[in-house]
C-alpha cells in the first residue's frame, strides 16, 4: 500500500510540473507596444490654402501582429489644451474641416486590441490660410529645455533655457523672454533677441521658476507661448 502511495505522489508531481502555463518564469507575458504613427499630411510648418484637409499618417506596427486603432488629436495650441478634434479611427486618413486663419497642431497615437497604447507621434504644426498672401502669426514656441517640471542639480545658480519657434511665412523672428518665481508677475530678462536660448540666473534653491516666450515677426505679429516651469 505504501509503494502505491509513493507512486501516485511521484506521478502527481511530474504532471504538475509539466502542465504549468505562462512564460519560463511563470509570469504573464508583457503585451507588445505598437510603434508610433508617422505623420504625412499636413506637414510641419505647412501653409494650407484650403481649410478642408485630408489628414494622413503611416500605419503603426505591432510585434504580435495584432491590429491597432488610431487616436487623432488636433488643437489650437501645442499643449493640446484647446482640442478641436479628438477622434478614434480605424483608417489612416480623415477629412476634417477647420476654421480659416488659424495655426493648428496635430498628433496621432495608436492603440492595440489589448488597449496598449503607443507614444504620440511628434507634433506637426500648420496654418489654414484666410486671406491669400496675408501675414500670419508665428507658431507658438515649443519647449526644448529644461523639460517641463524638471528638477535641476542641487545648488544650481543658473540655467540655460531653450525653445524653438517658426513662422509659416518664413519671416525673421525675435523673442521677448519672461522669467521669475511668480508665474503671474514674470520679469522680462531678454527683449527682441534673435537667439532661441538664454542663460537665466537662479537666486533661490528649493524654488519653482516659471518662464514664457513671446514670438514676434518683422511685421508686428506676435504670439505668446505657454508658461513653463522647472524646479531648483
Amino acid at each position: 500500500m505504501k509503494n502505491y502511495i509513493y507512486i501516485v505522489s511521484f506521478l502527481t508531481l511530474i504532471l504538475t510540473s509539466c502542465s504549468s502555463g505562462g512564460d519560463s518564469d511563470g509570469g504573464e507575458v508583457a503585451e507588445s507596444k505598437p510603434t508610433s504613427p508617422v505623420l504625412i499630411f499636413p506637414a510641419q510648418n505647412q501653409l494650407c490654402t484650403t481649410n478642408v484637409l485630408n489628414f494622413e499618417w503611416q500605419a503603426s506596427t505591432n510585434e504580435d501582429g495584432s491590429s491597432v486603432i488610431y487616436i487623432l488629436e488636433i488643437a489650437k495650441d501645442n499643449q493640446f489644451n484647446n482640442k478641436v478634434v479628438d477622434e478614434v479611427l480605424t483608417s489612416l486618413t480623415k477629412i476634417i474641416t477647420l476654421e480659416k486663419g488659424f495655426a493648428y497642431y496635430w498628433r496621432v497615437k495608436s492603440r492595440s486590441t489589448k488597449s496598449v497604447e503607443s507614444d504620440y507621434s511628434p507634433t506637426a504644426q500648420f496654418y489654414t490660410e484666410e486671406v491669400p498672401n496675408s501675414n500670419h502669426l508665428p507658431f507658438s514656441p515649443a519647449l526644448v529645455s529644461p523639460f517641463l517640471g524638471q528638477f535641476l542639480d542641487s545648488g544650481a545658480t543658473s540655467v540655460n533655457i531653450e525653445w524653438t519657434a517658426s513662422d509659416v511665412d518664413d519671416d525673421p523672428l525675435t523673442f521677448d523672454v519672461y522669467f521669475g518665481k511668480d508665474k503671474d508677475a514674470l520679469t522680462v530678462i531678454a527683449e527682441n533677441t534673435d537667439v532661441n536660448n538664454i542663460n537665466a540666473n537662479l537666486d533661490t534653491t528649493n524654488a519653482t521658476y516659471y518662464w514664457k516666450v513671446v514670438v514676434k515677426d518683422d511685421k508686428g505679429a506676435s504670439v505668446t507661448g505657454p508658461t513653463w516651469y522647472f524646479n531648483n
